[in-house]
């Protein structure tokens, strides 16, 4: 995943813009095997003062960034999706330290020079999620 991840970085570095789609929104589907245990963690992860919306019984979900949510919904058996979702911070010390006050360990910085900063973790429901500043 490390290797595919670096050829993308690279790839958007060098091309220096990316083309833009018409949408206005998107919400990223996470399947997951508790809601209640998904809730808790996605908001310790997000930070406490996170727009929620519960639309219906087994489906929460969360603003993670201007026109992202995520959906956490409940899946039977193994939650993973195989997708990872990556959230862009400006300082990936600050943000990895923050998580760490609330118990949630977001892997290894790992530095690509003048390219990337990234992490790579799961949530407890296995799902791939990750970090990445730029420089």
């Amino acid at each position: 995943m490390r290797g595919l991840f670096k050829v993308l970085a690279i790839s958007l570095a060098l091309s220096g813009s990316a083309l833009a789609e018409p949408f206005k929104e998107m919400t990223v589907g996470i399947p997951v095997t508790s809601i209640g245990e998904a809730e808790t963690w996605y908001v310790k992860f997000l930070g406490a003062d996170t727009e929620i919306i519960k639309p219906f019984p087994g489906v929460i979900e969360l603003k993670a960034a201007p026109n992202v949510w995520l959906q956490l919904y409940e899946a039977e058996g193994e939650a993973t999706s195989g997708a990872v979702i990556r959230f862009l911070v400006e300082d990936m010390a600050q943000a990895q330290a923050a998580r760490a006050e609330v118990g949630i360990n977001t892997g290894e910085a790992i530095v690509v020079p003048d390219v990337v900063t990234y992490s790579e973790f799961v949530d407890p429901f296995g799902n791939a999620l990750g970090f990445y500043a730029l420089p």
